[in-house]
C-alpha cells in the first residue's frame, strides 16, 4: 500500500529509485499526487530512465490537482517539444488552465506573454512537489543546445500562438501579486513588482503615481530586488504618499 510520507523521505534521502517505485505504486492506486510525483521523476530521470513522453501521461492524470502545477509542466513539455511535438498553441492552452487553477508560475508567464505577444522561454521550466512545491529555474537546465534548426519559423510560431493584450497581462500580474507570501515567496514578490509596474507604465490600466508607489513599497517589503532597485533609483519613500494611505501603509 502506498504511503506518501515514506516515499517523500526516501526522495529527500536521495534514494530516488525507491521513491519513484513508491510513487508509481501510488499512481497505480489512483493517487493523483503520486502520479504527479512519478511524472516528475520520469521528466528528470530521477530513479527511473528519463522519459518525458511517459511523464506527460502521468501529469495528465494529475491535471485536476489543486494548484495547477501538473498543467504547467505539460505546458513546458509542449513549449520545448519534450516527449511531444513542439506546439506553442497547446502550451498556451495548458498555461491558461494552469493559471486558472492558481499556479503563480503560469500567471506570471501569461502576464509577460500577453505583454510581449510571444510564447517566450521562461525563467522557470518545471515544478516539483517532492516533497513540496519547488520551481525549477532555467539556469539549472540548458534548454537550447545549439542553434534552432529554423529560427525564423520558430519565432513566427511563438508570436502567432498568443496576441498582445495589455489588459489581460495586467489581470494576471494582479492575480499573481495577491498570492499569500507563504506561496513561493520570491515569485509572489516578483508578481507584486510587475503589478506595480503596470501602474508605472500604464500597462492595461491608467497610470497612477500614488498606487504605483504604494504597490512598489509593498513589493519591496515582500523581498523583490527589482522593486528595491526601482525605489532607490527613483528616490521613493512612504512620505510621498498622501496622508490616509501613508497611515494605512505604516500600520501594515
Amino acid at each position: 500500500m502506498y504511503e506518501k510520507s515514506i516515499a517523500d523521505v526516501a526522495f529527500m534521502e536521495g534514494d530516488y529509485e525507491k521513491a519513484a517505485e513508491m510513487y508509481l505504486e501510488g499512481a497505480r492506486e489512483g493517487d493523483a499526487l503520486a502520479s504527479f510525483n512519478y511524472g516528475y521523476c520520469l521528466w528528470r530521470g530521477m530513479g527511473v530512465e528519463y522519459n518525458p513522453k511517459e511523464a506527460k501521461s502521468f501529469f495528465a492524470f494529475a491535471r485536476d490537482l489543486e494548484g495547477g502545477e501538473a498543467c504547467y509542466n505539460i505546458a513546458m513539455l509542449y513549449l520545448h517539444g519534450e516527449g511531444v511535438a513542439k506546439d506553442y498553441k497547446k502550451s498556451y492552452e495548458y498555461m491558461q488552465i494552469s493559471a486558472g487553477q492558481g499556479c503563480i508560475e503560469a500567471q506570471l508567464y501569461l502576464g509577460m506573454a500577453y505583454t510581449s505577444g510571444c510564447m517566450f522561454e521562461p525563467d522557470i521550466v518545471g515544478i516539483s512537489m517532492i516533497p513540496c512545491h519547488t520551481p525549477e529555474y532555467m539556469d539549472a537546465i540548458p534548454l537550447l543546445d545549439g542553434d534552432i534548426p529554423d529560427f525564423e519559423l520558430d519565432e513566427e510560431l511563438r508570436y502567432s500562438a498568443i496576441k498582445q493584450d495589455a489588459r489581460r497581462a495586467f489581470e494576471w500580474f494582479q492575480t499573481a501579486a495577491r498570492h499569500s507570501t507563504s506561496y513561493v515567496e520570491d515569485l509572489v514578490a516578483k508578481g507584486k513588482y510587475l503589478y506595480a509596474r503596470c501602474y508605472v507604465d500604464g500597462l492595461g490600466t491608467d497610470f497612477d503615481r500614488e498606487k504605483s508607489i504604494r504597490l512598489m513599497l509593498a513589493a519591496q517589503r515582500s523581498g523583490s530586488p527589482e522593486a528595491t532597485a526601482y525605489i532607490i533609483e527613483n528616490g521613493i519613500n512612504p512620505e510621498m504618499l498622501t496622508g490616509s494611505k501613508r497611515k494605512k501603509l505604516r500600520k501594515g
